[in-house]
């Protein structure tokens, strides 16, 4: 199981508008890999972020 970034309900982009989004783009998922996919993403976007941080306050 992925590490969550953030509970669910925080996020902007649900599973269901996850999963209409890839559909238009031809890629067809279930929602559960919707889901997935969006745990992953998140994970990176704040992972992302904190290593940004850290290496900005080293510069201090």
């Amino acid at each position: 199981m992925l590490m969550k970034a953030g509970t669910s309900e925080n996020r902007s982009i649900t599973p269901e508008k996850a999963k209409k989004i890839l559909l238009e783009k031809g890629v067809e998922v279930t929602e559960k890999e919707a889901k997935e996919l969006l745990d992953l993403m998140y994970f990176f976007a704040k992972l992302s972020v904190e290593q940004y941080i850290k290496e900005v306050s080293n510069y201090k």
